[in-house]
């Protein structure tokens, strides 16, 4: 399977509030970040990848989208899909850096004719790990509209599925979680 045809988008427009500091922008290993880490990765798979995010602040320039909301939504960059991508575009949040090309190929394979399909593992759904269509981006205006900025809101309101997986996914959310995601990239 190849998806040198479509587009890759990392989120890394978060505030880190848990962190501490911006996770999106910390040194990663042999990577100026773990976002170049991730940018790595993907372009192996993808035939663009962009980092959406609300501002250039990657010491190494990577290719932005930039988010210019005042909110630290994310359903605010879905909402903005279908003005910047015309084939399903998979998403994925900087702080999940070890998704693997495999995992990627069986949720592409399972969006068929959804809107969305995101991974989940037996801990978790993981709503913004997966392939979006454009079109959702409409659904996604109107819910902001109404007031409501959830990502499970959305997915209710879409055609959308999941792929569950074996292993868990590590989310870089605390200091802890860096540390052993560090660990796990010398083995990956």
């Amino acid at each position: 399977m190849n998806l040198k045809n479509y587009n890759a988008l990392i989120l890394a427009g978060g505030k880190s509030s848990r962190f501490g500091s911006d996770k999106t922008t910390e040194p990663f290993g042999d990577f100026a970040s773990i976002t170049h880490f991730l940018y790595e990765r993907l372009s192996c798979v993808f035939g663009s990848v962009k980092v959406c995010a609300k501002a250039a602040k990657f010491s190494a320039p990577l290719p932005l989208l930039i988010d210019d909301f005042s909110e630290f939504a994310p359903i605010f960059v879905l909402s903005c899909l279908d003005k910047n991508f015309s084939k399903p575009v998979f998403i994925l949040p900087a702080d999940m850096p070890f998704i693997t090309e495999t995992e990627i190929f069986a949720l592409f394979k399972s969006l068929k004719d959804f809107d969305i399909c995101y991974a989940k593992d037996r801990k978790k759904e993981h709503f913004l790990c997966g392939f979006f269509r454009p079109s959702i981006a409409t659904k996604a205006r109107e819910q902001i509209a109404a007031g409501e900025l959830a990502i499970h809101k959305l997915l209710n309101l879409c055609y959308s599925t999941s792929v569950e997986f074996e292993r868990d996914f590590l989310n870089i959310n605390y200091k802890d979680d860096f540390k052993k995601a560090l660990k796990l990239a010398r083995e990956f």
